[in-house]
Formats: C-alpha cells, structure tokens, sequence
C-alpha cells in the first residue's frame, strides 16, 4: 500500500470538513471533531493553535481532486 493509500484510509466526510474549516480558518472546529483529527494524525495541537501537518495537507488535496464521501 501506498503511503497516499494510507493516508486516504478511514476518511469520513465530517473529517475532511473538519480539515477544510481549519484551513480556511473561517470556522471553529468542535473539540470533540478535532481531538478525533488529532487521534488520526492530521491535525497537532501547538501552543493552543491547530496545525494541519503533512499527512492532514495530502488528505485535504486527495479531497479536492476526488470529492471523498
């Protein structure tokens, strides 16, 4: 499997629009949805701040391209 495969395993709609408010910045994301981005890997938590990391950019682009539901 690849590495993008991975990443891609186990998304769920309300992650991937958890990922986009974050990186719009135009929401805030519940504690509960973010605590699960964090649990996944996509999301780390920094001085208060949500930062998206790699693996949660390549899910957000993988997203885009093929509109996962």
């Amino acid at each position: 499997m690849m590495r993008r495969d991975a990443v891609l395993e186990g998304v769920k709609p309300g992650d991937l629009a958890g990922l986009q408010r974050l990186a719009l910045g135009r929401d805030r994301v519940r504690d509960d949805d973010l605590a699960g981005l964090v649990a996944k890997g996509w999301v780390e938590l920094a001085g208060g701040m949500a930062l998206i990391t790699l693996a949660g950019r390549t899910l957000l682009e993988a997203g885009d391209r093929s509109k996962i539901r």
